[in-house]
């Protein structure tokens, strides 16, 4: 339903091209139904309006128009802007927090996460991905395997190397070179943990276990709802 228009600045906007057929007497020379209206008569009072011409339609405008006649909840999600309910939300919501201090948005820190999600998202370590090779850790050897599955290799190598030095000969002293080598590189790994930068190491190994529960959940619900394996 378009709003009504005006043909010309000289024509009402009731005339739609044809203008009324004028009558000798009586409040029907001025009413601009006058032509379609069965009452119409000679009489000085309107049978409909008395001595008055009906007023004009009320304007509507064209998003309330196009959702004249529809479901009121099509109608609402089509007349409603969400980008004016998102500012109204956000302008109701406090500014402060319960200490009267202003946000700290960078308390987020978008930087670091995102680049971490990148990281363990993009990143190809031996033909896939940190956060599926959680997923697959998940789907084949249950929850805790992205955990126990490193952490047997690691206590199987260094108890190789460990062992090894007793080993006399060239292989005890490859084995003893090697070990100085994991030992510093613990200690390493140590002090970058504890220090402001260990966030290298923790955030990606964070997001790669979440996103890589999300990537199984997000196989079950679609094996559960479609059947694909």
């Amino acid at each position: 339903m378009a709003p009504l228009k005006t043909n010309s600045a000289d024509e009402p906007w009731w005339a739609d091209g044809q203008r009324a057929e004028p009558t000798p007497v009586g409040c029907c020379f001025v009413c601009p139904v006058a032509s379609g209206c069965p009452l119409r008569s000679l009489s000085v009072r309107c049978a409909v309006t008395g001595d008055q011409p009906p007023p004009p339609p009320p304007v509507i405008a064209p998003d309330l128009a196009e959702a004249v006649g529809q479901d009121p909840a099509v109608a609402v999600a089509e007349t409603v802007s969400w980008a004016d309910v998102t500012a109204a939300v956000a302008e109701q919501a406090p500014n402060r927090d319960g200490d009267g201090n202003d946000p700290d948005w960078g308390r987020l820190q978008p930087v670091r996460n995102l680049l971490s999600i990148a990281v363990v998202s993009f990143l190809p370590v031996g033909g896939t991905t940190a956060a599926r090779w959680v997923a697959d850790s998940i789907t084949s050897g249950g929850i805790t395997a992205p955990v126990l599955t490193p952490l047997g290799f690691v206590l199987a190598g260094t108890g190789a190397v460990f062992l090894g030095q007793l080993v006399p000969g060239f292989p005890g002293f490859v084995c003893e070179l090697a070990w100085k080598a994991l030992a510093l590189t613990g200690r390493g790994l140590v002090r970058l943990v504890r220090s402001p930068r260990s966030w290298i190491i923790t955030r990606p190994a964070l997001w790669a276990a979440g996103i890589g529960v999300l990537i199984v959940s997000w196989r079950a619900a679609t094996h559960f709802l479609t059947g694909a394996s």
